[in-house]
């Protein structure tokens, strides 16, 4: 556990530096793959400095974790509700899409969550039960605008993480489209389509309920 101090100015600066700097990391590799090492040599600090912030690197993915939860929401502030749905749609979707070309630190967390919608760590999973409910249910009620009335609680549920997954495979495999045989052009102009085709499909998709068949 992170041993309970009196913050210096200092300390939070040393602090601060080691979650942007773990943050590239777990965003470039994801949990598993980010090592220690790693992130020590890009923060420009000692193990000792995790140990004492953190006490571990679960302890310093969930400080990343909160950073970026908090960053997420504050981005989500706009007035969400009030847009058509159609745009806010557009807006969630591009801005799932955003790591793709952009290189900043909201980039850097929207692609750690693209991590975990694929393939969640034991972290992530204690995190989402416990402080993660409020961004998923942005996700959650967009979807839910467009599903039918009839829809129930768990098909919004699998809705919002379609979503997620629709633009996480783009993200996940940026560099693959950019190669041979592809050699797609992941530019603003190309990722801004990108979005608009996304939110298309899914609007028209989300406003159907699937109907059973029975043999």
């Amino acid at each position: 556990m992170p041993r309970p101090t009196k913050v210096t100015r200092v300390s939070k600066a040393t602090r601060d530096k080691i979650i942007k700097a773990a943050s590239r990391a777990f965003a470039r590799d994801g949990y598993e793959g980010a090592s220690i090492r790693a992130i020590v040599a890009e923060a420009d600090v000692n193990q000792a400095a995790i140990n004492y912030h953190f006490g571990s690197k679960e302890g310093l993915y969930r400080a990343v974790l909160q950073a970026a939860l908090h960053a997420l929401m504050k981005d989500d502030d706009g007035p969400q509700n009030s847009l058509p749905r159609e745009a806010a749609l557009r807006r969630f979707v591009r801005r799932q899409l955003r790591p793709m070309t952009a290189r900043d630190e909201l980039s850097e967390y929207v692609r750690i969550f693209n991590w975990e919608t694929l393939k969640p760590s034991p972290v992530f999973r204690k995190f989402m039960a416990r402080e993660v409910a409020p961004f998923f249910a942005v996700a959650t009620e967009l979807a839910r605008r467009f599903l039918p009335s009839s829809a129930t609680d768990q098909q919004a549920v699998v809705g919002a993480l379609w979503l997620f997954g629709q633009c996480s495979i783009f993200v996940r495999n940026a560099e693959q489209l950019a190669n041979p045989p592809l050699r797609l052009k992941l530019d603003e102009r190309f990722v801004d389509g990108l979005a608009d085709t996304i939110a298309t499909w899914a609007a028209e998709g989300l406003g159907r309920l699937p109907t059973r068949t029975r043999s």
